[in-house]
């Protein structure tokens, strides 16, 4: 499903072959390219941080009084690098709605004059869809020296699906100056919102609005955080007409609004067919009355059986095909398996509304202002009074206030349970597509017993001082998800990795055995191992046996030293050892049992012998999932607690 935006700038690779080299020729820079020129410091000396930087990005919309708009992108950029690639690029997004009308650019080399580009311009697919009228395009400039500037112009007009505007200010580079203008006709009022941090009024002269960020903070990519473009500022426009004037694009004024227009799109696409109607009979077989045993049987049917292929032209960005089609092809994109799924519900006349959700952003819409920023479709299912959740379902059931209690389904995740709730939703913002009671809704993040793992560890001491070890790992969640999608690629790799694993752990481990199975009936992941170690010593360091063998390494850690942006982890998390050793001699002591907490963290251990049995178990709660720098001290003191509870061992000398 297509995210709808304003132009944005995305790195590509290109086949340099494909375009045509023309000889730059001395020009003349635009006014807007030639103020800039002027005013700009040369390159500093030393090693940039960056290997260029965005003098200028601006981006004008004007809104005809029809509602379509004309386009404007202009990129001014400074290269601050010797080390800087030959040819330098300019992008502009559009898709089939628009029509672009002009590619222009410039290139000043230092103490040289400007120069034209006549580079011809080169438009690309998008995304990793199978069809798909996505474009960027590519305007490139060769010669890029040190010290040079580069100026580029687009400008296209568009007819839009609906009237709704964004801007990312975000380059992939330092930004002296973004700015966003909105010209609207005479009598238009328009709103806007800043979306993650908070930004500047617009500038307001007659009818041209114009919001301008001055150095936005670049943020770096680092291990367990944020994506530097989910950081970036990000603003969203709305302009609404005089009241009686026809426009020949949709306008909302609410969610309420497009709710009922996206009904209206979606139309009888899920009613059922008797193609339909006898594949839910033979799926519901063996369900009875059973509300969630249909839901499950359906959900995995489609989830299973209808491989993800989207084609994505026109309107079919947004609107799915008909569920008879696709149970016909038993090919479809996230719409069209969400479409088929309500079909089948309906047959066992279980209500269902289609929901719009991002699952690769976070705060990408906004309450106040109806603005378009998803790109997926699940499904909410209306739970009848009376009727509980098996414990299955739990963690995707949600309050949905008059609609009743709801139950989350996501068919297009082949890894993830019916029932669960991937990380890629938890805690998500989107719509819940119910004619106009559709309104925007906050996805539940569920606690640390959702996503888990635990082991189960069996150590028997032979007669000839030789190990054996038996390790049963079940997953649950969004480990379960990772898991399954790791076996499903090959599971010849999964046993290998796991193997290799044991080996780590254990060197001179001989491995006998593997076994998984990747969806149980209470939707984890199990997987079952064991080996034999060779005979430890009697006396000495090395007949000690570490009881937690790998557990220190089970939550993820990055240097903090530097460190400028928060730390997070995708999701809560809890980790469970339990451990049975055996025979140990009566004499020898057992660790001394720990119970460490913090804000949002705990660490557990315990110890018991029962006759030449000990147990033992280490459990880790996780239920926060970020750190700010600020915070840095209780992460540490985390991974501390971590490290130390971790270290429990027995010494089985004679």
């Amino acid at each position: 499903m297509r995210f709808g935006g304003a132009a944005a700038r995305v790195g590509v690779s290109l086949v340099l072959l494909s375009l045509s080299f023309g000889e730059p020729r001395a020009a003349k820079l635009p006014d807007w390219a030639e103020a800039i020129a002027e005013t700009t410091k040369p390159v500093p000396e030393g090693v940039p941080e960056h290997s260029s930087r965005v003098l200028l990005s601006e981006v004008r919309c004007t809104v005809a009084p029809d509602g379509t708009l004309r386009i404007r992108k202009r990129l001014a950029e400074q290269i601050l690098s010797a080390a800087a690639p030959e040819l330098d690029f300019g992008f502009f997004r559009f898709d089939e709605t628009a029509k672009m009308t002009s590619t222009k650019a410039w290139h000043v080399v230092p103490g040289d004059n400007a120069k034209r580009s006549w580079m011809s311009p080169v438009d690309l697919g998008v995304g990793d869809v199978f069809l798909s009228d996505l474009r960027i395009r590519v305007k490139a400039v060769p010669g890029i020296r040190k010290g040079s500037l580069v100026f580029f112009e687009f400008e296209a007009t568009d007819k839009p699906y609906f009237l709704m505007l964004r801007h990312l200010y975000f380059e992939g580079a330092p930004i002296a100056l973004g700015r966003f203008e909105l010209q609207t006709p005479p009598g238009w009022t328009v709103h806007w919102e800043w979306l993650r941090t908070p930004g500047p009024e617009p500038v307001e002269t007659g009818d041209l609005h114009s919001w301008e960020v001055r150095d936005p903070p670049l943020a770096e990519a680092e291990p367990l955080g944020p994506s530097p473009i989910d950081q970036a500022p990000s603003l969203v426009v709305s302009a609404v007409p005089p009241e009686g004037v026809k426009l020949v694009v949709p306008v909302f004024e609410n969610w309420s609004d497009f709710s009922s227009w996206y009904d209206d799109l979606i139309g009888v696409r899920h009613g059922s067919t008797p193609a339909i109607e006898n594949a839910a009979r033979n799926i519901y077989a063996g369900t009875g009355t059973d509300f969630f045993a249909k839901v499950g049987a359906a959900g995995r049917f489609v989830r299973d059986g209808v491989r993800y292929v989207a084609v994505e032209l026109g309107i079919g960005g947004f609107q799915p095909k008909v569920a008879g089609e696709t149970l016909s092809s038993l090919l479809g994109d996230c719409k069209d398996k969400a479409t088929l799924f309500r079909a089948m519900l309906s047959v066992a006349e279980i209500r269902s509304h289609a929901m719009l959700i991002n699952t690769a952003s976070d705060d990408t819409v906004t309450e106040s202002l109806p603005v378009y920023g998803f790109n997926h479709l699940i499904v909410a299912i209306p739970v009848p009074d009376g009727v509980d959740p098996p414990p299955v379902f739990a963690p995707a059931m949600m309050d949905g206030g008059d609609l009743g209690r709801l139950l989350i389904v996501d068919t297009t995740d082949e890894r993830t349970s019916i029932g669960s709730l991937s990380a890629a939703l938890s805690g998500k913002k989107g719509l819940l597509v119910a004619g106009p009671r559709g309104r925007l809704i906050t996805l539940p993040i569920p606690g640390s017993e959702t996503h888990r793992v635990e082991r189960r560890l069996a150590f028997e001491l032979q007669s000839d001082r030789s190990f054996g070890i038996e390790r049963l790992s079940t997953y649950r969640g969004q480990f379960a998800s990772g898991a399954r999608s790791d076996y499903s690629q090959s599971s010849t790799d999964r046993r290998k990795g796991v193997e290799k694993r044991v080996l780590e752990l254990w060197p001179d481990a001989q491995v006998l055995d593997y076994s998984a199975q990747p969806e149980t009936p209470e939707a984890t992941f199990v997987e079952k191992i064991s080996a034999r170690l060779k005979p430890i010593p009697a006396i000495g360091p090395g007949a000690t046996m570490a009881l937690f063998p790998g557990a220190v390494d089970e939550i993820r850690r990055v240097p903090l030293g530097r460190r400028k942006t928060l730390v997070e982890y995708d999701h809560p998390m809890s980790i469970r050892y339990a451990v049975v050793l055996r025979p140990v001699p009566d004499t020898r002591a057992l660790p001394a049992a720990q119970n460490l907490a913090g804000d949002g963290w705990s660490v557990r251990t315990t110890f018991e012998r029962t006759g030449p049995v000990v147990t033992a178990t280490w459990e880790v709660s996780l239920a926060r999932t970020r750190f700010t720098p600020e915070e840095f001290p209780e992460l540490r003191k985390f991974w501390s607690a971590v490290t130390a509870s971790a270290g429990g061992a027995v010494n089985l000398g004679q």
